[in-house]
């Protein structure tokens, strides 16, 4: 019998464009080390950072100060509850019910877990802590005893006071003395002059009454805030930006490509300062770490980052603003302005996360550059995520010869690249085999006296046409010179 012959064609595709996206470039871990330096934290599984907080809480004998955007975190609550007990006047700032709901809707990096727990826990408070809110209200820290220059003791704090102060990417700094007071001051006009709701009791919101005097207006050299009336932070950021000259180190959850803060950081790479940015890679940021690639900044990212600083040659700043107009130009957001030993933990840190974070952004990658995870810029960490193969088999339908003799001679069939959803191969191997032409089923013997003289070969008629069957390729010869003299199609059985 004549053998099928199986055939392969590999599509080289290593030049083709992945497309604008994130590059796996290891394993996504949590964080490991959380005190990189004195008074300096990040976030990790062993709550570091939030035990110092609650350490506070513990040892306040007059006034504490909360503010957060979700206050979800039983502990915290809890030592808020203790402080309280103890005849310590609590006090607390939180987003609205509104705010939070739109931001369950809009923002991926929340679920409806993080809002019931936070109203479940707001009602726990009620009645023994002050809490009032305002739907702009952004920023996170921790006040305690503000009014003493002994025991006063703040905590600036980029994630929200739930569990993501031990499962996100993020930073805490301590701060003492005049910092504190400054941080309280922000807190007291917050609390005064930009409240809109006070929880009277469990369910309860009553509109907030005009305060009954004006308090100080913020105004310390190293705290730096977003106010209704003053963008301190704003100025900050566009000041530190604009006068970088070597180097601009930005982690931030949020980067909008319209802001002038993000026009600026532009700005810098066109005068050759070095920008690394590090990011959650998700939509809501890819026009702005398109542009920011393209004119050639670095830029990584982690799936749980939320961490909001940045470093340059002079200073470091910790804060709880993205780079949005909702945090820089409308929220009530605080930062911190850090030298010496906290700047360079800041920047170490910052430094650290470039090496270590999984994925890098890339906007010309080929298919050829690049194995395994790829998040094209447009979509989300949870369900848009590809993988780059070496290779993908497809098979082919079966090619039926022209003629058992001419198996060789078949072309190859149309290739139509169909690879697994979710699968983007650097190589497509397609296979086919072709198979020799069979007797059509009703064919008919040729009567001898029709047939050539001194043929071994049967030969069959069909359709008008004539077949020559061969059993096996020893009758090649006879059956090439039948074929030819008969015009005929050799087939098998």
């Amino acid at each position: 019998m004549i053998a099928p012959i199986s055939c392969e064609h590999v599509l080289d595709l290593t030049a083709e464009p992945l497309g604008p996206g994130w590059l796996r470039r290891s394993e996504t871990r949590p964080e490991m080390t959380e005190a990189p330096s004195p008074g300096v934290w990040r976030s990790g599984p062993e709550g570091r950072f939030r035990s110092a907080m609650i350490e506070a809480l513990d040892g306040a004998r007059e006034v504490a100060q909360v503010c957060a955007f979700l206050l979800a975190d039983k502990e915290l609550a809890e030592a808020m509850l203790r402080a309280a007990e103890r005849n310590v006047r609590v006090y607390a700032l939180t987003a609205s019910e509104q705010r939070i709901g739109k931001l369950l809707r809009e923002d991926d990096g929340f679920d409806q877990r993080m809002a019931e727990e936070h109203k479940r826990l707001l009602d726990q408070l009620a009645g023994k802590v002050l809490v009032r809110s305002a739907e702009h209200f952004h920023a996170k820290f921790l006040v305690v005893d503000a009014h003493d220059p002994v025991r006063s003791v703040g905590f600036l704090s980029t994630a929200n006071f739930n569990r993501a102060l031990h499962e996100n990417i993020e930073l805490g700094v301590r701060l003492q003395g005049n910092d504190a007071a400054e941080l309280a001051a922000y807190f007291n006009w917050a609390f005064w002059c930009e409240a809109e709701r006070e929880l009277t009791e469990k369910g309860r919101l009553l509109p907030v009454p005009p305060p009954p005097g004006q308090p100080k207006v913020p105004a310390g050299p190293h705290i730096v805030g977003t106010l209704r009336s003053r963008l301190v932070l704003r100025e900050t950021v566009l000041s530190m930006i604009g006068r970088a000259r070597r180097h601009i180190l930005l982690s931030t959850y949020g980067i909008e490509w319209t802001h002038e803060a993000t026009q600026a950081l532009l700005e810098a790479l066109r005068q050759n300062v070095q920008v690394t940015i590090m990011t959650r890679p998700r939509p809501a940021v890819s026009a702005a770490v398109s542009a920011l690639a393209e004119a050639g900044a670095t830029i990584v990212g982690h799936d749980k980052l939320h961490a909001k600083a940045l470093v340059t040659e002079e200073s470091a700043l910790v804060m709880s603003a993205n780079l949005e107009t909702g945090g820089l130009d409308h929220g009530f957001e605080v930062g911190v302005v850090l030298s010496g030993r906290m700047a360079d933990g800041i920047e170490a840190t910052l430094r650290q996360w470039e090496q270590d974070f999984p994925w890098v952004f890339r906007g010309d990658a080929m298919r050829g550059e690049h194995l395994g995870d790829f998040l094209p810029v447009d979509h989300g960490l949870r369900d848009g995520m590809i993988k780059v193969t070496q290779r993908h088999d497809q098979k082919c339908p079966d090619q039926i010869a022209p003629d058992a003799l001419r198996l060789t001679e078949v072309p190859r069939p149309r290739l139509n690249p169909a690879p697994r959803p979710g699968e983007v191969p650097q190589h497509i191997a397609f296979t086919w085999v072709v198979v020799p032409p069979r007797l059509p089923k009703n064919a008919k013997p040729r009567q001898p006296s029709r047939a050539s003289e001194g043929n071994e070969l049967p030969i069959y008629d069909h359709g008008g046409k004539a077949y020559v069957l061969v059993q096996d390729d020893v009758k090649t010869p006879e059956a090439q010179r039948l074929a030819k003299e008969l015009s005929a199609i050799v087939v098998v059985p």
